[in-house]
């Protein structure tokens, strides 16, 4: 029930990006090239979101990339990210503490405490130029997944996400 709502929230959230561009139907043909090329299995939403699970040794992670960018100047940005956390309750001091610790040793990505219609998600993002090739977009990936599942683990001990 949880990733079904969050789904709900990323619409939301998509929708205040600045400056927003789109492909055709919502979808960049960019990040479905990219994908196809890495044979990865996919799903795409309505607001064309591209959401998939990896495996990250024994455990699996939800990892979802906007096709919606944003852009600063000439410089266009793309989001790749995973939940680790939803829920109405705030995440206590220790464990967003941890996490702030923890953007200081990221070299790509970091760690946001969204609150939105009444819910904390904790969410690892990393925030890449929209054109990256498929090697470096798996990369990002992996760097995503790999992220967010060890901090899952570590705070919550769950394998939900």
């Amino acid at each position: 029930m949880k990733k079904y709502v969050f789904v709900l929230f990323l619409a939301v959230w998509g929708g205040f990006s600045i400056s927003i561009t789109s492909a055709q139907n919502n979808v960049d043909t960019r990040i479905t090239n990219n994908l196809n090329k890495l044979n990865f299995k996919y799903d795409v939403k309505d607001d064309g979101t591209f959401q998939f699970t990896l495996p990250v040794g024994n455990r699996t992670q939800m990892v979802f990339i906007h096709s919606k960018t944003s852009s600063y100047g000439q410089l266009e940005i793309r989001e790749v990210y995973s939940v680790i956390y939803q829920s109405s309750k705030k995440p206590d001091e220790i464990k967003l503490n941890r996490l702030l610790i923890d953007n200081g040793q990221k070299k790509l990505g970091a760690w946001e405490l969204i609150f939105e219609d009444n819910t904390y998600f904790i969410v690892f993002t990393a925030k890449i130029p929209a054109q990256l090739n498929d090697s470096d977009l798996k990369s990002t990936i992996d760097i995503v997944a790999t992220s967010s599942d060890a901090m899952e683990q570590t705070l919550f001990n769950t394998d939900e996400w």
